[in-house]
């Protein structure tokens, strides 16, 4: 096997192996046959796309077939109560001039199908193959990167002059059945826009929901190749750059601006709309930077599917997608997606100027077609609060009218929401958190109370715990007090005496102290054979709960895993974690690096400078290192950094 060979194996293990350690935290590890997909229409006229697993052997299709998300709907209790409120409050003033004073509205949502929905699919799968299994659910990834992956698309909502307070749970649920939160309060004209998007059968309603996923496919196999010509980028790009200005628009303009090169601009990044990144793109196949070699002849719609792939591919490694803020992508029928996929995952793309420095330095990347390349694809699930809203209007526990002058009204329920990256670790760092409230009255005793949310109230009840606070004669109209103390794995707790804090009628969201990061770690697992290193830890420092953590994530040519993963729990307010390399070395022992601060990056490549093994002072520097680590010294490493990284809570 040639070098080349040998580099394309590497390549394409470790795409492979990114593809599965990105299902961690989610269903099963699965990747997709793009070659093998199915439409079905069920009974009640959903529509759902199933894909089969990417089986072991080429040219054979699996029988197991999971499903893209579907179903988009309304929550419900276990007494079958939608998780829907919209409450319109008035008060006398109000009331008496015919008007509403504002409204509250919360509602939880979740996608997937129903049982009876899958017995369906599963019947229906059968009839087209019967060897066929329903596996379940596409296994998901969230799309979209720092940006929120569960959107909220509302002209209302996004006013503030309208709805002064919008809050998401952020995140779209990667599993069915699995919840997303929005909860809003409305001024009175925003409350009666959004009522009358309700009541006044409108085709459709002022607020929309979009979760954004990604999943792995493998691309189609051809005998071919494909070529990235990285150095002829790096050399030609300004005169690209103009090229593609006089092309585009007929002149050249003295901001003409291609990828990154710009010819009056050197900021580190850029942005594109989609149409211009499709058209750069397609820009660079005819400058031959992007070069496609077919040895067989393909129909079109393979041949569009593995151009889709590379673009998507293109994409997924050197550009962020920015996700639009009020609007929906327009749909497409299904002869549209069979023909041209829609890869779109966002209204802008930016390019890091540092993505296509570590480009340049690989001169010349080959992809052999022969091999199929697992690529993460964009899918977007939207759907309109009309197509649910029918089926609560008349629900009084949904949908109500009250007036705050009201007696009944002088007790006042104090929520609070526990935020949905707590109940996702509260099994792996958390046991449970005590809320304390106290509420100071003009006269007699001050009003006091205390919640607690753990494992069980969570699969009982919900994210959601209600204090109800009796006014009495009260007339103090300062706010009530709250402090929320978290028990943490270990049996410690945090803060260990916390501070009152000023609540909000409206609602408290409990964040936790921590939250959670997935460190990922990347190395050439030949070239540490070939220099005779036998394993590479690396030691990561990082805040937790105010303490200083270490956690070591190895590297090991005899596990033929080049890119490994661990989940960790750093101070919420850490910006980052230090690092260093430990090298186990076959003849020189263990060398350990200098420490280093990793901010705003959970990726480490594994780099081994070449002077640690040829320079015999650097060699000594490091195994007095390696040797004051085994001694178990203490040492603070987030000291030196505290300035970088930040002091957690």
């Amino acid at each position: 096997m040639t070098n080349t060979q040998r580099s394309l194996h590497t390549l394409f293990r470790s795409l492979l192996a990114a593809a599965v350690l990105s299902w961690a935290g989610g269903a099963a590890a699965v990747v997709l046959d793009d070659d093998n997909r199915l439409d079905v229409t069920l009974s009640d006229g959903t529509q759902v796309t199933l894909y089969g697993e990417a089986g072991a052997t080429r040219g054979i299709k699996s029988a197991n077939y999971y499903y893209l998300p579907v179903n988009l709907r309304l929550s419900q209790r276990p007494d079958r109560t939608p998780e829907f409120l919209f409450l319109k409050f008035t008060t006398e003033q109000s009331a008496a001039q015919g008007g509403i004073s504002g409204a509250l509205m919360h509602f939880l949502m979740e996608w997937g199908l129903t049982p009876a929905q899958e017995a369906d699919l599963a019947a229906k799968l059968k009839q087209q193959n019967r060897n066929a299994q329903l596996k379940g659910a596409v296994p998901m990834e969230s799309e979209g990167g720092e940006a929120a992956s569960f959107q909220i698309v509302s002209a209302t909502l996004t006013d503030k002059g309208l709805a002064p307070s919008v809050v998401t749970s952020g995140k779209a649920p990667l599993v069915p059945g699995g919840k997303v939160a929005t909860a809003s309060r409305l001024t009175a004209e925003g409350a009666q826009l959004m009522a009358a998007t309700f009541e006044k059968a409108r085709s459709i309603t002022d607020l929309s929901i979009a979760l954004n996923f990604g999943y792995q496919t493998l691309t189609p196999a051809a005998k071919g190749r494909i070529t990235f010509d990285w150095s002829k980028l790096e050399k030609e790009g300004q005169t690209f750059a103009a090229e593609y200005e006089r092309k585009r628009t007929g002149t050249q303009s003295k901001k003409s601006c291609f990828l990154i090169f710009c010819a009056s601009s050197s900021s580190a990044t850029y942005s594109y709309s989609y149409e211009e990144t499709a058209e750069q793109w397609k820009f660079l196949q005819e400058k031959q930077v992007v070069k496609f070699e077919f040895q067989e002849t393909l129909s079109d719609e393979r041949v569009s599917k593995i151009r889709d792939a590379f673009l998507q591919f293109f994409l997924n490694t050197m550009a962020q997608p920015e996700q639009p803020e009020a609007q929906v992508p327009p749909a497409q029928d299904d002869k549209a997606k069979e023909e041209k996929p829609n890869i779109r995952t966002g209204d802008k793309y930016t390019y890091k100027t540092s993505s296509f420095k570590k480009a340049f330095a690989r001169k010349t990347q080959v992809f052999d077609l022969n091999y199929r390349i697992a690529v993460k694809r964009p899918y977007q699930l939207v759907g309109n609060l009309a197509s649910w809203y029918n089926g609560v209007r008349d629900n009084p526990k949904c949908v109500a009218s009250v007036n705050l002058n009201d007696p009944f009204f002088q007790h006042r329920d104090i929520n609070f929401i526990l935020d949905l990256d707590a109940k996702e670790i509260f099994d792996e760092a958390i046991n449970y958190v005590t809320v304390n409230v106290r509420k100071n009255r003009s006269s007699g005793r001050a009003f006091e109370d205390r919640v607690t949310l753990d494992a069980r109230y969570l699969k009982e009840k919900g994210i959601n715990a209600t204090v109800t606070y009796a006014r009495g004669d009260d007339r103090n109209p300062d706010l009530y007090e709250y402090q929320a103390q978290w028990s943490l794995k270990g049996g410690n707790v945090w803060p260990a005496n916390p501070a009152w804090e000023k609540g909000s009628w409206e609602g408290v969201t409990l964040a936790p102290p921590v939250v959670p990061r997935t460190l990922e770690v990347e190395g050439d697992l030949q070239a540490m054979q070939e220099s005779g290193i036998t394993r590479v830890t690396v030691q990561v420092h990082y805040p937790r709960f105010g303490q200083e953590v270490e956690e070591n994530i190895h590297l090991s040519p005899a596990q033929g895993q080049p890119l490994v993963s661990k989940r960790i729990f750093t101070d919420r307010g850490a910006k980052g974690y230090a690092y260093r390399l430990v090298v186990n070395h076959k003849t020189e022992g263990k060398l350990a690096l200098p420490w280093s601060a990793q901010v705003g990056d959970d990726y480490i490549y594994a780099a081994i400078p070449a002077e640690l093994l040829a320079e015999v002072a650097v060699k000594e520097a490091a195994k007095e290192a390696a040797r004051a680590a085994v001694t178990g010294t203490t040492e603070k490493v987030l000291d030196r950094f505290k300035d970088v990284i930040g002091g957690g809570q």
